[in-house]
């Protein structure tokens, strides 16, 4: 990092003041009113000025391309450790934090350790234990676009008429997030798996699709029940992943609806 050379300021203050201090007080007459607010005026520049003189005057660090490699290099550090480790051997790192915000929007008796409790298939619908201002502001946040992923070998296998389960549902998260996750993951599966709540090895060895959702709330955009087939164990009440990501639910995606594109898998 390349540093300027400070310049010092120091300057004889009493030889450049004094002449001009005795002119200005030869120059006020006794009762001058004038006189007065000229001299009051002069002595508070001059106290100014005195202040500010002999400060060092520093200069502004510059960044160089050194700079800029040890800054790049952190970053890639902090991406290399985002995620390293999967599923039942980091629950811990799953954003708790994140998810128990929403409690404070569960209904009066109801949480989420009693709704994970009752059997997938009799889950209450979301609208009966979640307020519904916060479930209209969570599905807000999908007005952008929504994505999913889904395997090369389902897509083809209908020759992608329609995407989604036989019970005409399909999770969904934010667009953006979805950016997000696979910008970070820089191509390993693992991490993929991890970030989007997938169980650990449940896609390897298969090719996988992007499926970007443009308009999700014309395919009945809504919140998850954790009725729904693709809801695995470790899904939570809420609309958020154990990650913090937001999720969703729409029905099956009609071919034309949506845009796909191929996920490099490197790892």
């Amino acid at each position: 990092m390349k540093k300027v050379k400070k310049r010092s300021l120091n300057i004889g203050v009493s030889q450049c003041l004094l002449p001009l201090c005795i002119t200005l007080l030869r120059s006020v007459t006794v009762g001058s009113e004038k006189g007065v607010r000229l001299l009051f005026r002069y002595i508070v520049a001059i106290l100014l000025l005195v202040v500010g003189v002999g400060q060092e005057a520093h200069a502004q660090y510059v960044i160089t391309k050194e700079t800029a490699r040890c800054l790049t290099k952190q970053d890639s550090l902090l991406s290399d450790n985002f995620g390293q480790k999967v599923d039942g051997q980091l629950r811990s790192s799953y954003r708790a934090d994140t998810v128990s915000l929403i409690d404070k929007y569960f209904r009066r008796g109801m949480s989420r350790k009693g709704i994970l409790m009752i059997p997938k298939g009799k889950r209450p619908a979301p609208e009966t234990y979640l307020k519904r201002r916060y479930i209209r502001r969570h599905l807000k946040n999908f007005k952008a676009g929504a994505s999913c992923i889904v395997s090369k070998e389902l897509l083809e296998r209908y020759h992608g008429d329609s995407i989604g389960k036989a019970d005409n549902s399909q999770f969904i998260m934010m667009k953006s997030e979805m950016d997000s996750v696979l910008m970070r993951s820089h191509g390993d599966l693992s991490r993929i798996e991890h970030e989007l709540g997938i169980p650990a090895g449940a896609w390897k060895h298969r090719v996988l699709v992007r499926i970007d959702i443009p308009k999700p709330k014309k395919l009945k955009l809504r919140m998850p029940s954790g009725n729904e087939i693709g809801a695995n164990v470790l899904w939570l009440p809420g609309g958020l992943l154990p990650t913090g990501y937001k999720e969703a639910v729409i029905d099956r995606i009609p071919k034309g609806r949506y845009k796909a594109s191929l996920i490099e898998i490197i790892k």
